[in-house]
């Protein structure tokens, strides 16, 4: 499924393809931030053992999506 930067909300978790640059860790990742002009999300995991690890990801390497709002 394709995403558009206008589907994610700061606090949703993401996944996406690990690349030769960063493992995604087969974890989902929380948004701390979205830059529209740029279409794309910064990313952060703080858990499983890694303390707090950003990445800043392209909205197209988005393949999973989990929605946070109640």
């Amino acid at each position: 499924m394709k995403y558009k930067i206008i589907d994610i909300n700061i606090g949703d978790e993401v996944y996406f393809e690990s690349t030769p640059s960063q493992s995604n860790h087969d974890l989902y990742w929380q948004v701390i931030d979205i830059n529209e002009k740029m279409n794309t999300l910064i990313v952060q995991l703080d858990e499983m053992g890694f303390d707090d690890l950003r990445w800043s990801i392209s909205i197209k390497e988005v393949k999973q999506h989990l929605s946070r709002k109640n």
